[in-house]
């Protein structure tokens, strides 16, 4: 499970990158908040992308414990 300072790494050519941009701005402009993309292996995947509005809508996140945090 990653810790909040390790780096999330994204792998792609150019192409492949760019399909991913425009795939996260279709999910978020155009539609409910899901797209469909292809990885390398030519698999079908849904992309969700979820906005929110306040931090505490992040919650709860897989790698922290909210409820133990200092407020």
């Amino acid at each position: 499970m990653p810790f909040a300072q390790e780096p999330i790494v994204i792998k792609g050519n150019t192409e492949g990158l760019c399909v991913l941009i425009n795939a996260l701005v279709s999910a978020i402009a155009f539609s409910d908040g899901t797209a469909e993309i292809f990885d390398g292996k030519a698999e079908l995947h849904e992309l969700v992308v979820k906005l929110v509005e306040t931090h505490d809508e992040l919650a709860p996140l897989p790698y922290k414990d909210l409820q133990n945090e200092p407020k």
